[in-house]
């Protein structure tokens, strides 16, 4: 699994409902997504945080990504890695980054607020002739649970019908659609306290090459209590070593 798009460490502390609750309210989604991804003619995965399961619907615009989808298919995760692996690796960082800040961003407001709020960006991926050509993504959460959790989130693929601006990377936004009120997201405010003073000291130490051993040494610490800031560090930044997790920080401005 592609680490930098891991959000699974921060979905699994979501409050979800039980199972025969969700299986009426999954139901109404991929129903809804359906009848969307056909007027829209888009590509969109639909992603059970709760399951660990994704519904991905394709019209016409699969065949960008070589898809020869009836109905919708299902994978067993929330990651949709065959099309991750066509997205330009610089581009699917930062949209790493954007989903990260934009989750942050939502646990900061009330959860009948949230569903209001999504994604938008301009990614570089591979068409069918192996060409990089820039698409467009949105992001969005089509339910929470009954006590507030975060829960269905769906992405939605499809082909760029804007012209670019003049800005670099991904363009990424967030924006509120009941009031059409958006900003870039260039500054990462909503993850500016993801990491305590000891973890982001201890991060800075892993930057310079510095192994456990001496960074105990260093701050008068066991090494067990420096591993388990090291894994701390790991689950609030969603990736799986040190050095996503420096470059990861590093582009948070954390550091």
């Amino acid at each position: 699994m592609n680490p930098i798009s891991n959000l699974e460490n921060h979905f699994s502390f979501e409050s979800v409902d039980n199972l025969e609750k969700r299986k009426e309210a999954l139901n109404d989604a991929i129903d809804t997504v359906q009848a969307y991804v056909k007027l829209d003619h888009s590509v969109a995965v639909l992603s059970d945080l709760a399951d660990n399961k994704s519904y991905i619907f394709a019209d016409n615009f699969g065949s960008f990504f070589e898809m020869n989808i009836s109905g919708y298919v299902i994978i067993d995760s929330i990651w949709e890695e065959d099309i991750y692996q066509r997205i330009h690796p610089d581009d699917l960082f930062q949209r790493h980054l954007l989903e990260l800040e934009f989750f942050n961003f939502l646990k900061n407001l009330p959860p009948e607020e949230r569903l209001n709020y999504n994604t938008k960006c301009n990614i570089r991926a591979r068409n069918s002739r192996k060409e990089y050509q820039y698409v467009s993504h949105r992001s969005f959460y089509l339910k929470n649970s009954s006590e507030g959790g975060l829960w269905l989130a769906v992405c939605v693929y499809n082909y760029l019908f804007e012209k670019l601006g003049t800005s670099n990377g991904i363009d990424g936004k967030i924006v509120n659609t009941k009031t059409g009120e958006s900003f870039y997201v260039s500054t990462y405010i909503n993850c500016i306290n993801l990491l305590t003073s000891r973890e982001k000291e201890i991060l800075v130490l892993i930057s310079q090459g510095i192994i456990s051993k001496e960074i105990a040494a260093k701050l008068n610490i066991s090494i067990n209590t420096v591993n388990r800031h090291r894994q701390n560090i790991r689950e609030k930044l969603n990736v799986t070593n040190s050095i996503e997790a420096v470059r990861t920080a590093e582009a948070l401005h954390l550091l």
